[in-house]
């Protein structure tokens, strides 16, 4: 994606406005979208979005705000071969509401490719929070952490390589239950049921556990569903008869269940 594309969509401004100013980082200057198809993405240009102009207006119309380090990472991922990994400007904002409401001091991205969730989710912490981003390749995480320097985040967010099932354990084991306040999960969609069973132990009375993927491109609607799909909608149907939480399956980005753990 040439970069001249991102100087067109992208602008900088001071934010003026009361209501779009309390979005913003700091109130200082934000790169923020100005054209409509900036809110689809050069990584986000695929089958989540053909055919279905009632979510291009419901990107259209949300104040999505990002910093420029953001911005340049969504650049950079852009043209990484599995850039169709990043997760969608809906869904970020979606964390980006989550962990205002929830006043999230610490929280968790299992399968952070190269961190722009992370990244959104990082901007949102307290200067005493901190993030855990969980990834089986240093590679991919190599690419985001420059962009998690220049927005000056990077000793706010401690990187655990590895398989995530045996990261999750390591952190319960360092005493981590019950303290993570978000929790975005965007990995190997066979261990769902692994990462939901695990994450609801970390998660922090009146905390939000976000699956993406959790209508996987509308396979979840097949008469027999094939692998990993299985499992993906194990865990939608297994959220619905959980005792002590609160569950929404929503249908943006390429699906996502949203589990509260009541208090």
């Amino acid at each position: 994606m040439a970069l001249s594309w991102f100087k067109d969509i992208f602008t900088d401004q001071r934010i003026l406005s009361a209501t779009v100013c309390g979005a913003a980082i700091g109130a200082g200057v934000v790169y923020t979208l100005t054209k409509p198809e900036a809110r689809r993405g050069g990584a986000n240009e695929n089958t989540k979005w053909d055919k279905k102009p009632l979510r291009d207006y419901c990107i259209k119309h949300t104040n999505i705000i990002e910093p420029k380090p953001l911005v340049l990472l969504r650049q950079t991922t852009a043209k990484h071969e599995r850039a169709i990994m990043e997760s969608t400007y809906d869904v970020g904002q979606l964390l980006v509401l989550l962990m205002r409401m929830t006043k999230a001091k610490n929280v968790l991205e299992v399968g952070s490719f190269t961190g722009v969730a992370l990244l959104k989710m990082a901007y949102e912490l307290p200067k005493d929070g901190k993030a855990y981003a969980l990834d089986v390749s240093d590679e991919y995480c190599n690419v985001g952490k420059p962009f998690m320097e220049m927005a000056g985040l990077r000793d706010q967010i401690e990187y655990i390589i590895g398989p995530a099932v045996d990261s999750l354990a390591s952190l319960s084991a360092r005493g981590l239950n019950g303290t993570l306040d978000v929790i975005f999960i965007d990995a190997d969609k066979g261990n769902y049921p692994n990462y939901l069973k695990a994450c609801l132990e970390l998660l922090s009375p009146g905390g939000c556990i976000v699956f993406d993927n959790s209508t996987f491109a509308g396979r979840v609607l097949a008469p027999e569903i094939k692998e990993p799909g299985n499992h993906i909608d194990a865990v939608n149907k297994t959220a619905m008869t959980l005792t002590g939480v609160t569950s929404l399956l929503l249908d943006i980005g390429d699906g996502c269940l949203i589990i509260r753990k009541d208090m």
